[in-house]
């Protein structure tokens, strides 16, 4: 019985989340899915890959990856980047298919001060198998479901985001808005569109041994991470400890403090280890919303590879935390 209402909150769970944009835990280590002005952040150019396997207690529940590529031209305060996302979910496998170009532009109006706006123009792809669903009038008879399938099993959108960071040596904060253009999602041609993101984010970090323009040996950083989407709000707060080639983090995810919105979602626990040029970092979400432990909690890696430049010119990377 327990399993049935479990079942039961994840149909409704997903036809309310199937306008909403997939989350990521470890949101530091897909930095170009957290908003365009990340493209660049880094010296030279590095390659992320991120995998998300959320209740896993949950048959065909949602599984999400992501990868992604950018450089920073030192020379011309630019970064540039390509990112791909895709999450699944569903015995009907409904899909959602993301790949974007993004570009973002580093001044310093302070001399402490580093701004970054950032743009990114993407594709959208949204699809689904209806063959493989069950409709409730399928359950209480032998006949054909009178429900009638779309014409076209995927749809495809262009969309647009933009964003802002801000940022010294230790302390940064940042805003995004995803899905300007509103993108439709919709199989049947009607006016089902993805409604705006906003999301607003920062952290201070502090050195506790080595030097920013050198070589950190370790850190201990706190960082939050807030967004808002159609009806649904959240925010993430956390403490990373990085020590190298080790890190550790602990993270809360909910809106406790709201009466309209308040919600408890998961404690999620992360270990990293960072070698010379690949950080590799684990994480696992248990789950205290009232889907309970049944659900299985959430299973996520990320590997981020970082390609060795030289460059003469000295460069102020974004102060996120170390993995």
């Amino acid at each position: 019985m327990k399993r049935f209402f479990i079942y039961f909150a994840l149909f409704f769970l997903g036809l309310s989340a199937s306008a909403q944009d997939p989350n990521f835990t470890q949101f530091y280590s897909s930095p170009l899915f957290l908003g365009p002005s990340f493209a660049g952040g880094i010296a030279g150019h590095r390659s992320v890959l991120n995998y998300r396997n959320q209740w896993i207690g949950i048959k065909d529940a949602y599984q999400t990856a992501s990868l992604s590529w950018d450089h920073n031209f030192i020379n011309f305060h630019s970064g540039l980047g390509v990112n791909i996302i895709r999450d699944q979910a569903g015995t009907g496998n409904l899909g959602n298919t993301r790949a974007g170009l993004l570009y973002s532009y580093d001044f310093t109006p302070l001399p402490e001060w580093h701004i970054r706006p950032g743009l990114g123009f993407y594709v959208l792809q949204t699809s689904i198998d209806f063959s493989k669903l069950t409709f409730g009038d399928q359950l209480t008879s032998d006949s054909p479901s009178s429900v009638v399938p779309p014409g076209n099993h995927a749809t495809s959108d262009i969309d647009v985001a933009s964003s802002v960071l801000a940022y010294s040596d230790n302390i940064w904060v940042g805003f995004s808005w995803d899905h300007m253009l509103k993108p439709t999602t919709s199989f049947y041609n009607d006016q089902s569109r993805l409604p705006f993101k906003f999301s607003v984010y920062g952290g201070i970090r502090k050195v506790m041994k080595g030097f920013i323009l050198s070589k950190i040996e370790e850190s201990i950083t706190a960082a939050f991470y807030y967004r808002q989407q159609g009806d649904n709000r959240q925010i993430d707060l956390g403490l990373y400890w990085f020590r190298e080639p080790i890190s550790f983090g602990v993270w809360y995810r909910g809106l406790p403090i709201s009466k309209t919105y308040k919600k408890y979602d998961a404690l999620a626990f992360m270990a990293g280890y960072k070698f010379s040029q690949i950080s590799v970092a684990y994480s696992y979400d248990f789950t205290i919303s009232s889907l309970g432990f049944g659900s299985g909690g959430s299973h996520e890696i990320s590997v981020i590879y970082e390609f060795k430049v030289k460059t003469k010119k000295r460069w102020k990377p974004i102060p996120c935390p170390t993995f």
